[in-house]
């Protein structure tokens, strides 16, 4: 009974919220005739995914005309594209979250579940913790901020939830470098990745890995913040959580700054160490020792197999990676380098011929965060991780009715004896 009067409360709230903007645009347009590309200019830059208002941007606004505008500026819930981006958000959050819980109830199970490579299983359990993170944080956030494009959660939210979303996807970049250059040491000098690669440094790695992430992306805890702008000449206002910074150039450095932090040095350097250790699986892994005992032989094939089938399953993971991030850092690079920044530049933003690269961004957005849906599948189909559980829970229940047996003849025959 409470939440449904709780719920009803926030729909109240909402059709108020609404209402108050029709009120206000209808007091507007007895006082002046306003054309859509001032407005636009003015407020539209500060809602870029709501593309219902396309559409009215070549003829002057009417009393008729305003009315749903004032609704539709806020809210894109009804919007084709936007439920389409609901649809595909709740399916991205869906396979995540089960995945990631999937795939972290594994690698938490037993140190050998990837036979032997202790390392690597560590740094999959820190990249699976990322995107369970990006999952949870960032997939929710943004298809709310899709839907209704004012900002309610306060100026401290404003500044955490970027913050928070940068460093879970950085994290889980670096962390994807950092199983890569594990993979090629354990193949090219697998005695010395062993000493190296220990419990404690792993640890530190993974510390480094955070640390780097969030000092690169602290400028945003400090450069967002919430802005209140005053529509129709202050008879409403309406809250964003915006970037603010003092100069574009510098907006734009700090972009190009993450770009090849967090995109182009990882990908480049993972392509080069995914083909380098494949250069040296395919030749036969490590240098052979020639040995007559059939059993080491067989081991040895048999670390051969499973450094191959780790190294697919990381090359698979940069592959994803790359073209799922692609799109989103093209998009952003043209609206850095394309959409004006002040007021009274506001042509390109009208072009039709460029309206289709800002309708897709959510679209690019979505793609990028559902990199981290798509990693456990990595881990299923190409590292055969749930596979190797498989084998293990079912040879753990084969020990345990044995020991049953066990213990059932030895009662019977102790009981016999007495």
């Amino acid at each position: 009974m409470t939440e449904n009067a709780f719920s009803w409360s926030c729909l109240l709230c909402l059709s108020l919220h609404l209402v108050s903007n029709c009120v206000c645009v209808y007091e507007m347009a007895h006082r002046e005739n306003m054309n859509t590309s001032s407005i636009y200019s003015t407020f539209g830059r500060f809602f870029p995914n709501n593309f219902s208002l396309w559409e009215h941007l070549q003829k002057n606004w009417t009393t008729r005309d305003l009315t749903p505008f004032s609704i539709d500026f806020l809210f894109a819930g009804h919007e084709p594209d936007t439920i389409v981006l609901m649809v595909m958000y709740v399916l991205s959050f869906v396979t995540g979250l089960v995945g990631n819980i999937m795939a972290l109830w594994v690698l938490t199970r037993r140190r050998n579940r990837l036979s032997g490579a202790s390392a690597t299983r560590r740094l999959l359990v820190n990249l699976a913790v990322c995107d369970m993170m990006v999952v949870c944080v960032c997939m929710p956030v943004n298809l709310g901020h899709q839907v209704y494009n004012a900002w309610v959660f306060g100026d401290f939210l404003c500044r955490a939830v970027p913050f928070v979303q940068a460093v879970s996807v950085s994290a889980s970049v670096l962390s994807l470098a950092v199983i890569s250059l594990n993979r090629y040491y354990s193949v090219h000098s697998p005695l010395h990745a062993r000493s190296f690669f220990t419990a404690s440094r792993m640890i530190c790695m993974i510390a480094v890995v955070w640390v780097v992430s969030s000092a690169l992306c602290l400028p945003l805890f400090f450069m967002n913040t919430t802005k209140t702008l005053s529509l129709l000449d202050g008879l409403h206002t309406v809250t964003v959580c915006v970037e603010s910074w003092s100069k574009v150039k510098l907006r734009q450095g700090y972009n190009f700054l993450l770009f090849c932090a967090l995109y182009g040095f990882p990908v480049v350097f993972n392509l080069i160490i995914c083909f380098l250790t494949g250069w040296k699986l395919s030749r036969g892994g490590t240098a052979s020792i020639s040995d007559p005992n059939q059993l080491a032989l067989t081991s040895s094939t048999s670390r051969l197999k499973t450094r191959k089938r780790i190294a697919k399953m990381v090359f698979a993971l940069v592959l994803l990676f790359t073209f799922s991030w692609l799109p989103l850092y093209a998009v952003d690079i043209w609206i850095d380098a394309n959409i004006p920044s002040s007021p009274d530049r506001n042509d390109e933003l009208s072009n039709v011929e460029h309206r289709w690269i800002l309708q897709s961004r959510p679209f690019a957005q979505w793609l990028g965060l559902t990199n981290s849906s798509l990693n456990p599948l990595c881990y299923c189909f190409v590292g055969n991780l749930y596979r190797s559980a498989k084998r293990f829970r079912e040879s753990y229940r084969e020990k345990m009715s044995s020991n049953n047996l066990n213990l059932k003849s030895i009662w019977h025959v102790s009981f016999f004896q007495c």
